[in-house]
């Protein structure tokens, strides 16, 4: 992994200047601010067919599309600047999501933000979304605003809200990490944290064991109150349910009950047609989410991410 030439961890926003890439745009700035990160900005032009080999005459065509991004980058970093965040743009051809994971390693980052059209069905299967791939391969957290992500954030991205943070946890390596991040985040930001477990229904066991309900229930609040604590969290800063039903719903129904200013949760990241048949909860929470989603894994480089240190008391 190459140094960047800044001392500062490097947040990574990745942009095609659509409406959700757009509206990405002030949350990574926000949380560069707050978490005291470098923002690299990077836009990739789709490389047309055989590219590599195709000469001058394909380079000249791509030229407005590049002019206008050079464009757009530049009013992107400025932007940053007068949020006071250093910030410097690439500008790449080739195949986004592989560019954009390339940019990643090269720069270090600690934080990838980008834009999601949130498709489903069929659609999605057959073609996939940058977004989700960059989500499953990334080595760091990945921040995904869905275009459908409530109003329009304010034009100055530092008088974002993102001090009501929900992390849904079901007790995997990966939900450790992420109640670490947040956990971090909150205390930057004078948060709350509400924690959510949600446990499926299951035929396998009888409907009517009020005892057996009770027992796993309280087996389940051990874990979560557990959990939490090891997190770091404060007790008087979060508040902790559990429940049970569908995972991905029932989190974005939780999130719409407390108003969550973030969704933070952990991602196995998995791959091949397992995924593709049965999906994963957050993938499914990304692509409804009414609120920016935080996707932490456990291998990331959240050591990185949550040891920043700086003073955050303006970002209340």
């Amino acid at each position: 992994m190459k140094q960047h030439k800044s001392d500062k961890a490097r947040l990574l926003l990745a942009v095609d200047f659509s409406r959700p890439a757009r509206r990405a745009i002030p949350y990574a700035i926000k949380l560069a601010s707050v978490l005291d990160l470098g923002l690299t900005a990077v836009h990739v032009v789709k490389a047309p067919p055989g590219f590599g080999s195709s000469g001058r005459g394909t380079r000249r065509s791509l030229h407005p599309l590049t002019t206008k991004a050079l464009l757009d980058l530049g009013r992107l970093v400025r932007l940053a600047a007068e949020s006071g965040v250093t910030a410097d743009h690439k500008l790449l051809v080739g195949i986004p999501e592989e560019a954009i994971l390339q940019v990643a390693d090269e720069v270090g980052a600690v934080l990838i933000a980008l834009g999601t059209h949130g498709r489903s069905g069929l659609d999605r299967f057959r073609l996939g979304s940058v977004a989700e791939s960059v989500l499953r391969r990334a080595h760091c957290p990945v921040l995904a605003i869905n275009a459908q992500a409530g109003s329009q954030p304010p034009v100055n991205p530092l008088r974002l809200h993102l001090t009501r943070l929900l992390v849904a946890t079901d007790f995997s390596a990966s939900s450790t990490a992420a109640l670490r991040c947040a956990s971090a985040m909150a205390r930057l930001m004078d948060g709350h944290v509400t924690v959510v477990h949600v446990t499926k229904e299951t035929d396998s066991l009888p409907r009517h064991s009020d005892r057996m309900d009770q027992v796993a229930h309280k087996r389940a609040d051990h874990k979560l109150q557990h959990a939490v604590a090891a997190a770091g969290i404060r007790e008087s800063a979060s508040d902790s349910t559990l429940l049970q039903g569908e995972p991905a719903e029932l989190i974005l129904a939780h999130a719409a009950r407390t108003k969550a200013h973030l969704i933070v949760m952990g991602s196995q990241g998995r791959r091949g047609m397992e995924r593709l048949m049965l999906g994963s909860v957050a993938e499914s929470v990304l692509r409804k989410a009414r609120c920016p989603v935080l996707v932490v894994k456990r291998d990331g480089r959240i050591n990185r991410l949550v040891g920043s240190s700086p003073s955050a008391a303006h970002h209340r």
